[in-house]
């Protein structure tokens, strides 16, 4: 299984994907949600797309990872495609600064939820957000869009170096 950036040529699998794995609404705004992502991954098996991951990483100090759609195809379900994506989704999230990534999965998605716990992931209130980031993470929740029935997750990065003391001082 190899995961790599998603391209404009693996639109139909991602649709696919999507109707076969959300209701209506939410296959829209997966779809809908591809022109934004970053990172924006697949996990290609062999010559055929096996999931995708559309992500986002909110700018600032220190800047925050967050995991918006998560998709298996049915048929390659727990061989591994979608614990490699968010795999790799942390790593370009703690390449790039971030020392939390957050996730929504909706309250009645158990493998997700088994998935992302068995990553570190950790569920959390939404009012975290205004905890560790105030208004800033206000912003982020609004800009999350998380609906009703959706739990907020939370990995924090243990391990990264220190913040050097100008970052520090901005962050405070």
């Amino acid at each position: 299984m190899r995961i790599r950036e998603a391209t404009v040529d693996d639109r139909a699998a991602i649709l696919r994907i999507a109707r076969a794995s959300f209701d209506r609404v939410y296959a829209f705004f997966a779809v809908r949600g591809t022109q934004h992502a970053r990172p924006f991954l697949v996990a290609e098996d062999g010559l055929s797309i096996a999931g995708f991951l559309e992500g986002i990483l909110f700018r600032g100090t220190p800047p925050i990872g967050y995991v918006y759609f998560l998709a298996v195809d049915p048929g390659a379900r727990g061989k591994g495609s979608g614990r490699a994506l968010v795999q790799e989704s942390l790593r370009i999230f703690r390449s790039r600064g971030a020392d939390r990534v957050f996730a929504a999965v909706t309250e009645d998605n158990d493998p997700s939820m088994r998935l992302f716990a068995s990553l570190g992931f950790e569920r959390v209130a939404r009012r975290v957000l205004w905890r560790w980031y105030r208004w800033r993470g206000l912003s982020v929740q609004m800009r999350m869009l998380l609906a009703p029935h959706e739990v907020l997750l939370m990995r924090t990065f243990t391990d990264l170096p220190p913040a050097s003391p100008q970052e520090a001082s901005r962050a405070s």
